[in-house]
C-alpha cells in the first residue's frame, strides 16, 4: 500500500459543491485532493456531448449568481432567456407561469378558488399545514392544487402520490445548520380593520396573482451547464490541486474523533480535514455509525436527437397524462443554438422512479419516449427521431417525510463527534437544492464547520 506523508484537505465528490470547496481551500494555500468515483466531474451538473449535441443532466439554469460565476465566465458567455413552460394535462396545453389564454382554460371553479384564496387566505384544515399539500393549497387554493400540483408532484415522484406525506420544506429547499432547520419567519396575521385590512388583503392578492403570471429571466452558459464543473476542475488543477477520478473510498481511518486518513483504491491519504459531498449512507457505513434512512428518488434522463429543426412551443413541455414516458422536457435550441448541430433539434427529458430496478431497464422505455414525443407533436412521426440514449442517476432527489427534521438531527448528532468532517452538497446534506445553492455550500466550507 502506497502512502503520502503530507496531510491534505480531502474533498470526496467532484460535483459543484465539492469543486467549489476544493478551489476555495486551494486558494487559501491548503494542499487539496479531490477524490471522485466517476470518470468525470460535475455530478448532476454535467454535460454529455454526442454527435454535435450538448445535453445536460436535466434542465439546469442559473437562478442566482455567486462570485464563482464571475470568476469562471465573461458576461458574454451567458445567454439569457425567459422560460416558456407548457403543462399538458389530458391533452390540453396550459402556459406556466399562466398566460391569460391559459388561465381561462382552467375550470372556472379552480379560477374562483384561486382568487378567493389570494383574497381571504385558505380556509379549513383539509391538509396538514406542514405538508406539501397544505403549503401549496394555502398559496394557490385547494382547487388549483388538486388540478395541477398534485398530479405533477405524483408524476415527479415516480407515479406515487406523496402530497400529504411530503414535508413542505421540500418545496422551500430549507437550509440545515448543525441539525437546526431554519425557515423564513411566519408572516403574522393581518391585524386591524377598515382600510388597513382591505389594503393588506388586496396587496396579498396582488402578490399572489402577480407571482402566478410572473415573467422570469435565467442565465445559461452557452457551452452547456457542464462547463461550470469543467472550468472549476481546470482551475483547480492549474492551481496545484490534485484531482483523482475513477477513485473510490475504501476506508476512513479515525483516531480520537478525528479522521486521520482515507484509503482510496488502496492508497492511504493523510487527512487534515474531510469535506464530504457524497452519499450520507456511505459515509455512515465507513464511519461505523447508524446511517440515515430517509428516502430518495432516482432519475432517468433521456437524450433525444431529431433529424431537423422543428417549431417549438416554448422552452419546456411537462406532460401530465397516463402513459407519458417523462414528466418534464426541455428543448436545447430554445435555450442556446450552440447546443445543437445546425438545422437539428434536441430534447432532454426526465423521468423519476422510487424503484432502483427501473434504472436497470431504462433502455426498454425508449419506444415509450418516442411515442410521447409524437403524441405531444414534438416531431411529425417516429422516423424524425434519429437517436435516443439515457443516463440513470440513483439517489439524486432527497425526499422529506413529515418527520425528516428529527431524523436529520439524529444523524447529525451521530456525526458531531468527528471534529474534522465538513458536509456540503445535495447528497451529503440531504437537501433538494439548485446549483447556485450547492456552490454556496462549497464556499461555506471555509467556515470549517461540520454543517
Amino acid at each position: 500500500m502506497a502512502n503520502i506523508d503530507q496531510r491534505s484537505t480531502v474533498v470526496v465528490g467532484a460535483g459543484l459543491a465539492g469543486l467549489v470547496a476544493a478551489n476555495e481551500w486551494r486558494d487559501a494555500g491548503e494542499p487539496v485532493i479531490v477524490i471522485e468515483r466517476d470518470p468525470y466531474v460535475g455530478g448532476m451538473a454535467r454535460s454529455i456531448r454526442h454527435d454535435g449535441f450538448t445535453f445536460d443532466l436535466g434542465p439546469h439554469f442559473v437562478f442566482a449568481k455567486t462570485r464563482w460565476h464571475d470568476l469562471l465566465f465573461e458576461p458574454h458567455e451567458f445567454v439569457q432567456f425567459a422560460p416558456k413552460i407548457w403543462m399538458v394535462i389530458d391533452d390540453t396545453w396550459y402556459r406556466y407561469p399562466f398566460s391569460l389564454g391559459s388561465i381561462f382554460k382552467v375550470p372556472l371553479r379552480v379560477q374562483l378558488d384561486f382568487l378567493r384564496t389570494r383574497l381571504f387566505g385558505s380556509r379549513g384544515a383539509r391538509y396538514n399545514p406542514r405538508s406539501f399539500a397544505g403549503l401549496m393549497s394555502g398559496i394557490w387554493g385547494s382547487g388549483l392544487f388538486e388540478f395541477f400540483f398534485r398530479p405533477y408532484l405524483t408524476r415527479k415522484m415516480g407515479n406515487t402520490d406523496l402530497a400529504e406525506s411530503l414535508h413542505s420544506d421540500w418545496w422551500a429547499m430549507t437550509e440545515h445548520d448543525r441539525g437546526i432547520v431554519s425557515r423564513a419567519p411566519v408572516q403574522p396575521a393581518v391585524k386591524g380593520s377598515g382600510l388597513r385590512r382591505i389594503g393588506s388583503t388586496l396587496a396579498r392578492a396582488y402578490r399572489g396573482v402577480a407571482y402566478a403570471f410572473r415573467p422570469t429571466l435565467h442565465d445559461y452558459p452557452r457551452g452547456g451547464f457542464g462547463t461550470f464543473a469543467e472550468r472549476l476542475s481546470d482551475r483547480f488543477i492549474a492551481n496545484g490541486g490534485d484531482l483523482r477520478l475513477s477513485t473510490g473510498i475504501d476506508e476512513i481511518v479515525v483516531k480520537q474523533n478525528r479522521v486521520v486518513s482515507v484509503i482510496a483504491d488502496g492508497v492511504a491519504v493523510p487527512v487534515d480535514r474531510l469535506i464530504w459531498t457524497g452519499s450520507p449512507v456511505q459515509l455512515a457505513n465507513l464511519l461505523g455509525i447508524e446511517p440515515l434512512t430517509l428516502p430518495t428518488l432516482h432519475a432517468i434522463i433521456y437524450f433525444v436527437e431529431f433529424d431537423r429543426a422543428y417549431p417549438r412551443p416554448g422552452t419546456e413541455v411537462r406532460p401530465i397524462f397516463d402513459g407519458a414516458a417523462f414528466y418534464r422536457s426541455y428543448f436545447l435550441e430554445m435555450i442556446s443554438e450552440s447546443l445543437v448541430p445546425k438545422g437539428r433539434s434536441g430534447l432532454v427529458a426526465e423521468s423519476s422512479t422510487m424503484s432502483l430496478d427501473d434504472l436497470q431497464h431504462a433502455s426498454e422505455t425508449y419506444e415509450n419516449v418516442i411515442d410521447t414525443c409524437v403524441r405531444l407533436g414534438l416531431c411529425p412521426d417516429r422516423s424524425a427521431i434519429t437517436h435516443v440514449s439515457h443516463v440513470a442517476i440513483p439517489h439524486c432527489y432527497p425526499i422529506y417525510p413529515l418527520d425528516y427534521e428529527e431524523q436529520l438531527r439524529a444523524f447529525y448528532e451521530r456525526l458531531a463527534r468527528f471534529e474534522n468532517i465538513i458536509l456540503a452538497g445535495r447528497n451529503a446534506r440531504f437537501q433538494y437544492v439548485n446549483s447556485h445553492q450547492a456552490m454556496l455550500q462549497g464556499m461555506r466550507t471555509r467556515e470549517d464547520r461540520l454543517f
